[in-house]
C-alpha cells in the first residue's frame, strides 16, 4: 500500500491554501470516501444487496487496492482489498490516471487491454445512470488531486 503523501500547494492563497492528495496515495483514497459520504444526491447509487467494486491499480512496483461500496448505507470507498468483491477492475497507474482525469474511457481502456475486469459486470448495469453522478460527486476530489512524484503514473 501506497503511504499518506500530500503534496502541498504553492504559497500564493489565491492559487490553493490547502495541501492536496497525490494520486492514488491512502489520503487520496481518503479523500473519495469523504466525498462520497458527504454527497447528498448518492442516495440512488445505494444497493441492496451491497455491490463492492474493487479497484486494483498497479503503481510501479506496487498494487494499490481500494474498494467502492455501495449499499443501503450509501457509498463507501475504503484502503485494501474487499472482502468478497462482485467486481475487480484492475489496471496500471497510467491509464488510472487517465480515466480519473477523463483523458480516456473506460470503454477505450478496456477494449485495448489496458483495463481488465472480472466479476458480476449486471451488478453495474443494476445501478445504470446513477453512476454517472460519481463524475459530480469525485469531481473536487480530481481537481484537488495532484500527479504522483514517483515513478507509477
Amino acid at each position: 500500500m501506497v503511504g499518506p503523501r500530500l503534496a502541498h500547494a504553492p504559497t500564493d492563497p489565491s492559487i490553493r491554501s490547502a495541501p492536496v492528495a497525490e494520486f492514488l496515495s491512502d489520503a487520496w483514497i481518503g479523500e473519495l470516501d469523504r466525498a462520497a459520504r458527504a454527497a447528498p444526491g448518492l442516495p440512488s447509487l445505494r444497493s441492496d444487496p451491497p455491490l463492492v467494486v474493487e479497484q486494483r491499480v498497479r503503481d510501479g512496483q506496487h498494487e494499490v487496492v481500494y474498494a467502492m461500496r455501495f449499499s443501503a448505507d450509501g457509498v463507501h470507498v475504503a484502503e485494501g482489498p474487499a472482502d468478497a468483491p462482485d467486481l475487480v477492475v484492475r489496471t496500471d497507474a497510467a491509464t488510472a490516471l487517465a480515466l480519473q482525469r477523463g483523458a480516456t474511457s473506460a470503454q477505450d481502456a478496456a477494449s485495448s487491454g489496458r483495463l481488465k475486469v472480472r466479476g458480476r459486470v449486471e451488478g453495474l448495469w443494476a445501478l445504470g445512470e446513477a453512476l454517472r453522478t460519481l463524475d459530480d460527486v469525485f469531481r473536487e476530489v480530481r481537481d484537488a488531486t495532484t500527479k504522483p512524484t514517483h515513478g507509477g503514473a
